[in-house]
C-alpha cells in the first residue's frame, strides 16, 4: 500500500508545522518520537535526517519500511555504530551507499561493502577516508567476471567463484588511485599497485614519498610519461633517477624535473641550458635554484623565461636588474617588434615587481 504524501504547500502558504518540526534542531525528543510514528514518509524522513534525533529513535526508526526513511538513517550523523553495521546489509543499495560513505562507518561493515555486488556502493566506499587500505587494494581476479587486463595486481590467493569482484576491479579505479597516494604501511602494497595495468595508479604510486627506491627505478623507465612525470616530481625520488630522467625525451617530464625541489645543483644548470624554453622556465620559476644560476637565465631571450624569473620570489635583485638592463639597450629591435605582446608583459610584470619610484 502506498505510503500517504501529503501535497507540497502552495507559494505563498505557510509550510506543515510538522515538517518544520521534524527537522528543527530543537524539536524536544518527545515531539520526534511523535513525528517519527506519522504516516506520512516525509515526516519521518525529516525525523531521520535530524542531526538532533536521539540514537535510540534512530535505532527504532532504522527498520522502517520506507528505503528513504532508511537512507536518512544511514546519512546520519549521529546515527550509531551497530545501526550503521546492520544497515550495511539493506536491501536497498542507496541504503548500503549511504553507509559506506558515513564517516563513522565500522571497518568491518566497510570491508563487507567493499564487495557489494553495487558498483556504486563500492566507490562510496572507495571515497570513504576510514576504508581500510587492504580493502582498497585488494582485487579478486579469481572471481568470476572481473577483468583480466587486472591480473598484474591481483593477490595470490584464491577467491571463491560466488564472492562479488572486490572494490579494486571497478572500471574507475578511483579506490586503488587514493590507496597508492596515501599508502604508508608495507612497500610490497606500493610494490604491488606499481604493477598496475591502469597508468593513473602507477602514476598515483610514483608521486607517493613513501615509494620504494626499487619501485621508483622500475617507474622512472615507465612507457607513460604521465608515470614518469609523477616520478621526476616526487622529492623523494632518488639523485641518480633524477639524472636519468633530466634526459628524458619528453618535455613534461624534463619540466617536473626542474620543478622538483629536490633536484641538485648541477643538474639545474644543464637543465638551465635546455633547448625547451619551458623547461628553462621552471628552473627560472623554482625556489632552489642557485642564485648565479638565476643571473644566467636573466640573460635569456625568451619571454617566458623572464616572466618565470621575475614571478620567482627568491630572485636576487641582480637578476631584476640585468634584465631590465637589457631590455633598454636591446640591439635586437626587430624581436622586440615580432614580440611586442609578450614584450610588454615582461615590462608590466617588471614594473610590478619593482615599480618605479615616484617623481619628486
Amino acid at each position: 500500500m502506498p505510503e500517504h504524501r501529503p501535497p507540497p504547500p502552495s507559494p505563498g502558504i505557510a509550510p506543515h508545522p510538522d515538517y518544520e518540526a521534524a527537522s528543527s534542531p530543537t524539536t524536544a525528543p518527545e515531539e520526534l518520537a511523535r513525528l517519527a510514528a506519522d504516516p506520512s514518509g516525509g515526516i519521518r524522513s525529516r525525523v531521520a535526517a535530524n542531526a538532533a534525533c536521539p540514537p535510540p529513535l534512530l535505532t527504532r526508526i532504522a527498520s522502517d519500511h520506507s528505503a528513504v526513511v532508511r537512507r536518512r538513517v544511514a546519512a546520519n550523523p549521529s546515527t550509531p555504530r551497530a545501526v550503521l553495521r546492520a544497515l550495511a546489509r539493506d536491501r536497498d543499495a542507496a541504503v548500503r551507499g549511504e553507509v559506506g560513505a558515513h564517516p563513522a562507518a565500522p571497518v568491518d561493515a566497510l570491508r563487507r561493502l567493499g564487495h557489494d555486488p553495487t558498483a556504486e556502493v563500492r566507490r562510496r566506499v572507495a571515497a570513504n577516508p576510514n576504508t581500510p587500505l587492504e580493502t582498497l587494494v585488494q582485487v579478486g581476479a579469481g572471481a568470476r567476471g572481473a577483468p583480466r587486463r587486472y591480473a598484474p595486481a591481483v593477490a595470490t590467493r584464491e577467491v571463491a567463484p560466488h564472492t562479488p569482484a572486490p572494490i579494486a576491479s571497478d572500471p574507475k579505479r578511483e579506490m586503488q588511485v587514493r590507496a597508492a597516494r596515501g599508502a604508508t604501511g608495507p612497500p610490497e602494497v606500493l610494490g604491488t599497485l606499481a604493477g598496475d595495468p591502469a597508468p593513473e595508479v602507477r602514476a598515483a604510486v610514483a608521486a607517493n614519498r613513501a615509494m620504494p627506491h626499487e619501485v621508483a627505478a622500475r617507474l622512472a623507465v615507465d612507457p607513460s610519461a604521465r608515470v614518469r612525470e609523477a616520478v621526476a616530481r616526487n622529492p623523494a625520488t632518488p639523485p641518480a633517477l633524477l639524472e636519468r630522467l633530466a634526459r628524458d625525451w619528453r618535455t613534461r617530464v624534463r619540466r617536473s624535473v626542474a620543478a622538483n625541489d629536490a633536484t641538485s645543483p648541477h643538474l639545474m644548470a644543464r637543465l638551465a641550458r635546455d633547448w625547451s624554453p619551458t623547461i628553462r622556465a621552471a628552473v627560472a620559476a623554482n625556489s632552489t635554484t642557485p642564485a648565479e644560476l638565476l643571473l644566467r637565465l636573466a640573460r635569456d631571450r625568451h619571454p617566458q623565461v623572464l616572466l618565470a624569473l621575475i614571478g620567482n620570489a627568491d630572485a636576487p635583485d641582480g637578476a631584476l636588474d640585468e634584465i631590465a638592463r637589457r631590455r633598454s639597450h636591446s640591439r635586437h629591435p626587430h624581436l622586440l617588434r615580432r614580440r611586442a605582446g609578450r614584450t610588454s608583459d615582461v615590462s608590466q610584470a617588471l614594473e610590478q615587481r619593482r615599480p618605479r619610484p615616484a617623481p619628486r
